[in-house]
């Protein structure tokens, strides 16, 4: 069974002769119809097809658009920067499941609703708020715009706690290490 020469489906009968771009090549129905070209007509001399050009070549040359001359470059406003913290430095927060389904509930939207409000399915809703799935970004501005909450908090930095040992003033390696040992070793 012959296979088309540009998907690779098994094609049934002999395919379509077909030329696309220029090239001869035998393809299903499919492909013939989505990536038109000219059909190859078989006379006595063999296979020839008419000669179509590639979309690129002898098309007519389009003036280049004008461009305005440029006396200056507009003015741009600069933009405020705000001093929230960045969508970088924030994470969800622990109990997010609950916040969420408590809030649609005091809004008195059903679940379906929800997810046609913030764009998701529904299944990933459900999955959202039973805590089996984390939203990504966008369903959690989504959410936080329709159900007027906050789901993300700042991440605050930890300290490091270190022994007295480390004699260059900072943190090392080994104190950041918990070693873990095999039963047989802690008998001994």
């Amino acid at each position: 069974m012959p296979s088309c020469e540009l998907c690779g489906r098994n094609m049934k009968g002999r395919g379509r002769n077909v030329e696309i771009e220029g090239a001869q090549m035998n393809v299903c129905p499919q492909c013939a119809s989505r990536f038109g070209g000219s059909e190859a007509v078989s006379g006595r001399h063999g296979l020839s097809a008419p000669k179509v050009k590639p979309s690129w070549v002898g098309e007519a040359r389009r003036p280049a658009p004008k461009v305005p001359s440029i006396s200056s470059p507009p003015k741009r406003s600069p933009k405020p920067r705000s001093s929230g913290t960045l969508l970088d430095d924030m994470m969800l927060v622990e109990d997010y499941a609950k916040i969420i389904q408590t809030a649609r509930q005091r809004k008195k939207l059903n679940q379906e609703e929800l997810a046609q409000k913030v764009g998701e399915r529904i299944s990933t809703l459900q999955a959202i708020e039973a805590g089996r799935l984390k939203p990504t970004r966008k369903t959690i501005r989504g959410l936080e715009r329709e159900l007027e909450i906050s789901l993300l908090e700042p991440i605050d930095a930890v300290p490091i706690k270190t022994s007295g040992g480390s004699s260059g003033g900072g943190p090392t390696l080994g104190d950041r290490v918990v070693v873990k040992r095999k039963k047989s070793q802690k008998s001994d």
